[in-house]
């Protein structure tokens, strides 16, 4: 390869301009995405052979062969210093596009940050430490969910003893046994499809399951019967609020099978989580969480069609540890940890931040 596509020397470039992900498109400047928005690197073009040479350095015969047929493959690939040390793992997008081939990046940090450190609320150590059910992190693309579910898995890691096996596509953390044990898969490499691979999960004696993104009816239904049957599941979905996770979940069904799966729904999950990831003063990003514990009103709402009202619950049970999207961010406005911009441009409820502001002006 050329000294452009060193890639692990560019990633570690990348990590000290706090980028969060790495763009590469035959015929354009590489360019960095840090604190959500693209940038432009100041280095030649990405030319044809260069795609290549990632190509020939990142995919096998088999994800060459996909992206071949289905125009895009992901793959994971482990970033190392030049003493050999890991520096962190990479997350990787090819996907065929007008100009020839665009390759994303998403740098993923070696270091398994705490709840703590990752801005949880103290709730997130209750939630991990369930014995049974399904809990399920919603957002967007982007919003932190791996790193959530990841700290929720470490803190399993550190306080009790159980076998965790995850399903990725492709796997981002590898997490290090501490008082846990764990087996790491991988989709294509080592299962098909994310329902194959949980019904091979449930004859491996495993505690703990992670699988990647619930798409597919197959997927899901693998994934209620893995928590109905003794289980602890983690699973992301694609929705921005709480309120929407239920019918996320339930549209995938045909219209005949959908009550069925609203019951079965409400009764195996534990908690509902969306968050978002939102620019923070003094550069960097912040995550906003909302929370719900599913109890008997929320659960029964689910069970009546009524998942609209789901947000009365959180905003009435902050006790609990619930807490509604637009409360997260107005606290973290409050701790002088987001502006009231980034307030006003990501609260749902709008009206409710602008009297916070109003109300409560930061000191800057």
């Amino acid at each position: 390869m050329t000294k452009l596509f060193d890639l692990d020397e560019f990633v570690r470039k990348a990590i000290q301009h706090r980028a969060s992900d790495i763009h590469f498109q035959t015929g354009d400047e590489p360019q960095f995405r840090i604190d959500g928005s693209i940038r432009q690197i100041n280095l030649p073009k990405v030319s044809s052979q260069q795609i290549e040479d990632l190509k020939s350095l990142l995919l096998d015969d088999r994800s060459s062969r996909q992206l071949e047929s289905h125009g895009a493959v992901d793959r994971g690939y482990q970033v190392k210093s030049h003493d050999g040390k890991q520096v962190c793992r990479l997350r990787i997008s090819f996907a065929k596009c007008f100009t020839g081939f665009k390759v994303v990046c998403r740098i993923v940090p070696d270091e398994i940050p705490t709840i703590k450190e990752f801005g949880m609320p103290e709730i997130f150590e209750k939630i991990a430490l369930e014995n049974t059910g399904m809990v399920i992190v919603s957002g967007v693309t982007g919003s932190g969910k791996s790193t959530t579910i990841a700290a929720m898995i470490r803190q399993i890691n550190q306080h009790r003893k159980k076998h965790i096996l995850t399903l990725e596509d492709p796997i981002e953390f590898i997490h290090i046994p501490h008082q846990s044990v764990f087996t790491h898969r991988e989709k294509n490499a080592h299962f098909d499809t994310f329902s194959d691979g949980l019904r091979t999960a449930l004859r491996q004696d495993p505690d703990v399951i992670l699988v990647g993104e619930m798409r597919d009816t197959e997927t899901i239904q693998a994934a209620m019967q893995a928590a109905e049957t003794g289980h602890l599941v983690f699973a992301t979905v694609h929705s921005a609020s709480v309120k929407d996770v239920p019918e996320r979940v339930i549209s995938t069904f045909p219209e005949d099978e959908q009550d069925q799966v609203r019951a079965q729904i409400a009764n195996v999950s534990n908690s509902f989580i969306a968050q978002s990831l939102v620019p923070k003063n003094g550069g960097g990003s912040a995550a906003a969480f909302e929370i719900l514990r599913l109890n008997n009103a929320a659960r029964n709402l689910i069970r009546e069609h009524k998942s609209f009202q789901l947000n009365s619950i959180m905003q009435t049970q902050r006790r609990e540890g619930m807490v509604t999207l637009t409360q997260s961010f107005i606290d973290l406005y409050a701790k002088e940890v987001i502006s009231a911009d980034v307030l006003l441009a990501h609260a749902p409820d709008v009206a409710r931040a602008q009297t916070f502001i109003r109300e409560n002006p930061q000191s800057s």
